[in-house]
């Protein structure tokens, strides 16, 4: 695989130490180099375009443009070898976050989870989502909100959650992306007096909280965190009334800030067992387990809210922990029920059919649907999908 490193081509490297005047060299217009240059960089890590800011006045000005974070952002989404994902692990007790480098625990076998970095936080908090790069912090002490960027060390304004230290926290929660108001935005469900009070916070210049009013979102106890796709946050929730099916995905859009539903795919939403839901590539990704016929299967829903667009991507053998490790296959004969058998999160799938999973004891689940290969990984802690950027709404 390519690696970009600092050093640059000389011809995109025109402004001279005593100036921005271009090589005698280089012939090309300005506006094609400039161009040519802003492509580039696009492509090139987080770490490295901070270095790249110090080169020349030009470079800084271009690297620091928000507009140049957006497509900075998009390029990163894009890339097929996932070079800007990572996934952290972060944990109350020790408030330190690791990271690990995305493809190379996809590679197959994967190598050894060494951590590529590691971010130190002065206090204690929870992580409420993750979204372009931005994580979502709830401060236990103060009881405040606010972003945060490792990538790039980026701290938004603090806002207030209203709760007191020891209060009763979240009913449920999600953080995302408005992007018809281009605001980041966290919903958050919080028990004040024994009710139930649903507030939506928007952070940046002019950030504000509100409160609304009559919510009708009733996700399952367990499910706390709203997973974000494509402007809405979504929950597995009960299915009500007289129909056979016996779960639906309930959802929450933040342009609207109305409330909705998603049908699970007919092959497979009248299982036993409570599906568990994530983003993956920027889809509404779902993963059940079939009790009667012992595997777990993974559906991806590739146009958001379009019932058809449901692709089943692949079948997963059963397998259990002993004694909270190592993981064994189990025969497909043996006495099969949803108790004793964790329920798999995607956290990531790679184009050519290697996936990583998150088991319900956080640990880390490697499979090639090519050969069937299950790997497992020792990385603990609180697990999160996390996509380098330059992100930092202000």
């Amino acid at each position: 695989m390519l690696e970009i490193t600092t050093k640059m081509p000389k011809i995109l490297l025109s402004p001279t130490a005593g100036g921005e005047s271009e090589s005698p060299r280089c012939h090309a217009s300005p506006v094609l180099l400039e161009e040519l240059i802003s492509n580039i960089l696009h492509r090139v890590p987080v770490r490295s375009l901070l270095q790249f800011k110090c080169v020349c006045k030009s470079w800084n000005s271009l690297i620091s443009d928000p507009l140049f974070a957006k497509d900075h952002l998009c390029a990163s989404t894009a890339d097929p070898n996932m070079t800007h994902q990572r996934l952290l692990s972060f944990t109350v007790c020790d408030p330190k976050i690791v990271s690990f480098p995305m493809h190379l625990l996809l590679q197959n076998p994967p190598t050894p989870a060494k951590p590529l970095c590691s971010s130190s936080l002065n206090d204690s908090y929870l992580i409420l989502g993750s979204c372009n790069g931005l994580l979502c912090l709830y401060h236990i002490p103060r009881c405040y909100v606010a972003l945060w960027n490792p990538s790039i060390r980026f701290t938004s304004k603090r806002l207030p959650t209203g709760l007191s230290p020891g209060e009763g926290f979240s009913t449920f929660h999600g953080f995302g992306y408005d992007a018809v108001n281009d605001k980041y935005k966290l919903l958050l469900a919080m028990r004040v007096l024994g009710e139930t009070v649903t507030k939506i916070y928007t952070f940046g210049a002019d950030s504000s909280c509100k409160v609304i009013q009559n919510l009708p979102l009733d996700p399952h106890p367990t499910e706390r965190l709203g997973k974000f796709v494509s402007g809405t946050l979504n929950w597995i929730a009960p299915k009500m009334g007289v129909s056979d099916e016996k779960w639906v995905i309930c959802s929450f859009d933040f342009a609207t800030e109305t409330s909705g539903q998603v049908v699970l795919p007919y092959g497979d939403r009248d299982n036993v067992c409570k599906p568990v839901i994530n983003a993956v590539r920027n889809c509404l990704c779902v993963c059940f387990f079939d009790s009667r016929k012992a595997h777990w299967a993974v559906w991806l829903m590739k146009e958001y809210g379009v019932q058809d667009s449901w692709t089943k991507l692949m079948v997963i053998p059963r397998f259990v922990q002993e004694d909270s490790w190592p993981w064994k296959l189990i025969p497909h004969d043996e006495l099969c029920t949803c108790r004793g058998f964790p329920a798999l999160e995607p956290l990531c799938i790679s184009g050519n059919g290697i996936a990583l999973f998150k088991t319900t004891a956080s640990n880390i689940v490697v499979y090639n649907s090519n050969d069937g290969r299950l790997d497992f990984l020792r990385i603990w802690g609180d697990l999160w999908s996390y996509l380098e950027s330059l992100v930092s709404p202000s």
